[in-house]
Order: structure tokens, then C-alpha cells, then sequence
């Protein structure tokens, strides 16, 4: 009896990793090969007011149409991040969902031309107002990613056999605490500035990248800023960095004329050159590579994780 226990943990040992391994790689795949499809058809199917492609999900010929298309792929972006969440890990969960939302991003238009199948600059306030639907409904999804239990009897043994990385299972879980106003403060910074300096054009590459490389760099900032808050916090600076950013704007090129005008000439508010579902979709996937990033550091520093739920 005691043999065949210990051929069975034998078995185990050598199996656990191999499917923890191929779900870190599998479950990538699944998001942006199945799942991001998906939700790629949904904002896809919307259409500007001239029978275009290029809308949004609130600025188009159909804008109920839009708010749907959003839920329908923030759901399954939450659906997919759950999974990813509760089988590898909180930053999995994050990523894949990220992976989803891109698909989402890729298929709205770009905000230059959306202006200018209007003739003016009008859908800026739209569009704040839209950032701001999309965000909290982003803060929702990371939300429930962030609090989605591990399973953690044997796939934690995996992770970290020797118990060395306490920062592996899952995320600091602060949402009430005295760092959280230097967290959001130093995401809400590092994320403008990195919108700033490489939104450059309103091609949806670019725009896109933009806003991964400001989830890395809100993420990072956060972490270094307090150990112990939840990366939630991160995400409600992109909330108010997605709504915000058009809201400047319409303030900056004080005319509907002015603001058009100003996006066909390369030189719209640059905040506002990023859709808002493009620095949503883009914190998804930036943002555990961040957290990632900053823990590595505050390690290699002799930091602690402190207040992180084991």
C-alpha cells in the first residue's frame, strides 16, 4: 500500500509540472486564437455614420448597438481571465484577458478619422464619457480577475516547490490603505507619460503599443510606490487616464472645427490619440508584465511582499 502511494505522489510529481507548463503556454494560445476572435467580431461589426468602419463603441450609427459589443467582449474577456486566474495565476489571468480586449481594440477604428466622418470634434466629449464606461467596466473585470481564488493544493507546490517566492501566488490584496493615493498617483504619472511620448500617430499599432508600455510603466511605478495595494488601483488610473484624455481635448482645441482639423494634421491632444478600449485592452496586457517587473525588483532589493495573501 505504502508502495503504490508513493509511486502515485511519483506520478503526480512528474505530471503537476508538465500540465502547469503547458497550461502557461496553452491558455495564450486559446485567447487569441479562439476567445479574442470572438470579441474581434463584435466591435468589428460596428459601423461610423457613414457606413464606414471607423467608429467606436459610442461614436457610430448605432450606439446601443456599441455599448453591447462592449460588454459582450469585456464578458468574455472576464470569462477568459477567470479561467487563466483560477488554473495558472492572477498575472496569467490578466494577460490572457488583455489578449482578448486587443482583439476588441483592433476592431473599432482610429480616432482622426472617426472626427472626421463627423466634420467635427464633437464625439471628443463621446468619447470621455466612453473612456469612462470602458474603464470602470475594466476596474470590474480586474477586479474579479485579481480576487479569483488559485487553486493552490498542488499547482502551488509546482509554482514554487520550496516556498522561497511568497509573491508567486497571488497579489497583494490592499484596496483600503494609506498607499493607495501614492499608487494611483505614480500609475496615473508614469501611464501619461508614456501615452505622451509614444502615441505619435493614431495608427492602431502604435496606439495600442502605446498603451501596453504605459500599463508596464503604471504597474511598475505603482508597485515601487506601495507593496502592499492592489493592482486594481492601477487600472483606475486608466480609467481616468482613458477618460480624461479626450475630455483635455475637447479643452485644448477649444472648437469642433479646430479639434478635426487638428487630428487630420497629426496634432490632436495626444492622451486623446488612443481609443479608450485601445488603453484598456493595452493595461490588460501590460500591466502583469509590470507587476512582474516591479516584484523581481523589489526582491532583488531585499523588499518584501508585505500584506500579500499566501
Amino acid at each position: 500500500m505504502a508502495g503504490r502511494l508513493a509511486r502515485a505522489r511519483s506520478g503526480a510529481g512528474i505530471l503537476l509540472p508538465m500540465m502547469y507548463a503547458a497550461l502557461r503556454y496553452l491558455l495564450p494560445f486559446i485567447a487569441i486564437l479562439v476567445v479574442g476572435p470572438l470579441a474581434g467580431h463584435l466591435t468589428g461589426a460596428l459601423r461610423g455614420h457613414d457606413g464606414g468602419a471607423d467608429a467606436s463603441l459610442l461614436v457610430g450609427a448605432a450606439p446601443m448597438s456599441g455599448v453591447l459589443a462592449g460588454l459582450g467582449a469585456m464578458g468574455l474577456a472576464l470569462a477568459m481571465g477567470v479561467v487563466a486566474s483560477r488554473l495558472v495565476g492572477n498575472r496569467m489571468g490578466l494577460f490572457c484577458a488583455g489578449l482578448v480586449l486587443a482583439w476588441a481594440a483592433w476592431g473599432t477604428g482610429r480616432v482622426d478619422l472617426i472626427l472626421a466622418r463627423t466634420s467635427s470634434g464633437v464625439p471628443l466629449h463621446t468619447l470621455a464619457l466612453e473612456g469612462a464606461m470602458v474603464g470602470l467596466l475594466g476596474v470590474m473585470v480586474a477586479a474579479a480577475i485579481l480576487f479569483t481564488p488559485i487553486m493552490r493544493s498542488a499547482l502551488s507546490e509546482v509554482r514554487d516547490p520550496q516556498h522561497q517566492h511568497h509573491h508567486l501566488a497571488r497579489e497583494p490584496m490592499g484596496l483600503l490603505d494609506s498607499g493607495v493615493p501614492f499608487a494611483m498617483g505614480a500609475a496615473l504619472l508614469a501611464s501619461g507619460v508614456a501615452v505622451w511620448l509614444l502615441s505619435q500617430e493614431t495608427l492602431k499599432g502604435q496606439t495600442f503599443g502605446a498603451a501596453v508600455v504605459a500599463g508596464v510603466f503604471g504597474a511598475g511605478a505603482a508597485r515601487v510606490a506601495s507593496q502592499r495595494v492592489s493592482a486594481v488601483w492601477v487600472f483606475l488610473a486608466t480609467a481616468i487616464l482613458a477618460a480624461g484624455g479626450p475630455l483635455i481635448a475637447s479643452l485644448v482645441h477649444s472648437t469642433p472645427g479646430a479639434a478635426m482639423h487638428a487630428a487630420q494634421a497629426g496634432r490632436l491632444f495626444a492622451l486623446a490619440r488612443p481609443l479608450p478600449l485601445d488603453l484598456v485592452a493595452g493595461a490588460f496586457v501590460g500591466v502583469p508584465i509590470g507587476l512582474g517587473w516591479a516584484s523581481s525588483m523589489v526582491e532583488k532589493h531585499g523588499g518584501e511582499q508585505v500584506g500579500v495573501v499566501g
